[in-house]
C-alpha cells in the first residue's frame, strides 16, 4: 500500500502542476471560451483532454517500448492532422463575434448548442498532439528520477520508466546495435515485480489515473476562476484577448505542420 499511496500522490501533484502553463492548445482553448462564459464547454474540453492524458501516460509507463516502434512511423501524419485541427479551431476562435448589447459578463452561457462539442474537441486536440506524448514521456522520467533520488517507494516503476527511455534512445540511435532490445511488455514488468508489492501494471494504472485527475482538477479550477472574474475586464479587451489566443492556436498549428513536413522529408 505504501507504493500505491506514493504513486497516487506523485501522479496527482504532477498532473496538477504540469497542467498550469497556459501556453498549450488546451489551455488556450479553455481560456478563450471561459472568457465567453462557456463554463460547461470548457469543463467538457478538460474531461476529454484528461482522458487522452490518462491513456498517454499509461502507455508511457506500461507499453511504450512495444508500441513506440508502431507509433513512430505515424507521427508525421498525426502531426499534420493535429496542425489542421488547431488551425481550424484557432480561426474559429479568432472569428468569434461579440454582440455588445446582449453580453452579460456576470452570466454563464447555459445554452446547450453553444456548449456543444467540448468533449470531442478536448479528445481530438490531445489525441493529435504528439508533442504532448513526448512531453509526458520526459516529465514522467524526471518525476520518477526525483522519486528515486528521494528513496520513495514506487514499486519498481522508476526502474521500468528508465529502461523504457533507454530503449527508446537505442531505437532512435543512428548507430545500429547488435544488442537485443527487449520490447515485451509483460516480461519487463515481471522482471521488476516484487511479491510484497502491488503489480506494476496496477501501479501504472494508479499513476496514470491520478495524474489525469490532477490535470482535470487544475483545469476545472482555472476555468471557474476565468469565468468568475472575467467581468473585471472590458468586453473590448476580452475580444482582443480571445482573438490573440485564437492566433496563438493558429501559430501552434503552423509549427506542427512545419515539423510534420520536416519529418516527411527525413523519411
Amino acid at each position: 500500500m505504501e507504493s500505491a499511496i506514493t504513486i497516487l500522490i506523485m501522479g496527482f501533484v504532477a498532473g496538477f502542476i504540469l497542467s498550469i502553463p497556459v501556453a498549450g492548445p488546451i489551455n488556450i482553448l479553455i481560456t478563450s471560451n471561459a472568457l465567453l462564459g462557456k463554463l460547461r464547454y470548457c469543463l467538457l474540453v478538460a474531461v476529454g483532454s484528461s482522458i487522452i492524458e490518462f491513456f498517454y501516460v499509461l502507455v508511457i509507463v506500461f507499453g511504450i517500448v512495444s508500441l513506440y516502434e508502431i507509433y513512430k512511423p505515424f507521427v508525421p501524419y498525426i502531426l499534420i492532422i493535429g496542425s489542421i485541427v488547431l488551425i481550424i479551431v484557432g480561426i474559429r476562435v479568432m472569428r468569434t463575434k461579440f454582440d455588445i448589447t446582449h453580453i452579460n459578463l456576470k452570466e454563464i452561457v447555459r445554452d446547450k448548442i453553444a456548449n456543444k462539442g467540448g468533449f470531442l474537441t478536448g479528445i481530438l486536440i490531445n489525441l493529435t498532439n504528439p508533442s504532448l506524448f513526448l512531453g509526458w514521456l520526459s516529465s514522467t522520467f524526471i518525476i520518477f528520477s526525483l522519486a528515486s533520488s528521494l528513496n520513495l517507494n514506487t514499486g519498481g516503476l522508476d526502474i521500468i520508466v528508465k529502461e523504457n527511455l533507454d530503449t527508446i534512445q537505442k531505437i532512435n540511435s543512428e548507430q545500429k546495435s547488435n544488442e537485443k532490445i527487449n520490447t515485451d511488455i509483460m516480461e519487463r514488468f515481471n522482471n521488476h515485480h516484487n511479491g510484497n508489492e502491488l503489480n506494476p501494471l496496477v501501479l501504472s494504472f494508479i499513476y496514470a489515473a491520478s495524474l489525469s485527475i490532477g490535470s482535470l482538477v487544475w483545469l476545472n479550477l482555472y476555468t471557474r476562476f476565468i469565468v468568475k472574474f472575467r467581468n473585471k475586464l472590458k468586453i473590448s479587451l476580452i475580444s482582443l484577448i480571445i482573438k490573440l489566443l485564437g492566433f496563438g492556436l493558429v501559430i501552434i498549428g503552423i509549427f506542427l505542420a512545419y515539423n510534420s513536413i520536416n519529418l516527411f522529408m527525413v523519411h
